[in-house]
């Protein structure tokens, strides 16, 4: 699962009370920046924004999954963000969110795209692993804290 991980995508945002959409639309332009995976960022964050109106990604434990199948993603693409201020993403726990993990996945995977969030969500609600990447103080540190997911 790590190959989905590109170190470029894996930042610490110094948010200042930015919202919700303002940290995902952050997230997409990342991706955009830094692969060659979307087709159209634009029609990627719509399609994030309204998959995230339509129920909330924040899965509890400081820990949000933003995700959308979409036409304008080539191949499955990972984004990482420890935000140093929480967000509140509306999640189940009613805990506010410093782990965003925005993940696009081309239509036709939906195999993938379930075994992808599945995954995460079950990586992410390790405590050890939560506790490894908050603590994390730069990027290089969240880097090596996610390596470390295995």
């Amino acid at each position: 699962m790590l190959n989905y991980f590109n170190v470029k995508m894996i930042n610490i945002i110094d948010n200042k009370s930015v919202s919700k959409d303002e940290i995902l639309k952050k997230l997409v332009n990342n991706m955009d920046e830094n692969s060659d995976l979307i087709s159209n960022k634009e029609i990627f964050l719509k399609e994030i924004l309204e998959r995230e109106r339509a129920g909330t990604t924040g899965i509890g434990m400081g820990v949000a999954i933003p995700h959308a199948r979409t036409e304008v993603v080539k191949d499955i693409v990972v984004s990482v963000a420890l935000l140093k201020n929480p967000v509140d993403f509306n999640s189940l726990d009613g805990e506010k969110v410093r782990i965003v993990i925005l993940v696009g996945v081309p239509k036709g995977e939906s195999k993938k795209y379930l075994e992808l969030l599945s995954s995460l969500s079950r990586i992410f609600r390790d405590k050890k692993i939560r506790e490894s990447i908050l603590e994390s103080t730069t990027t290089e540190c969240l880097i090596e804290a996610i390596a470390e997911i295995g």
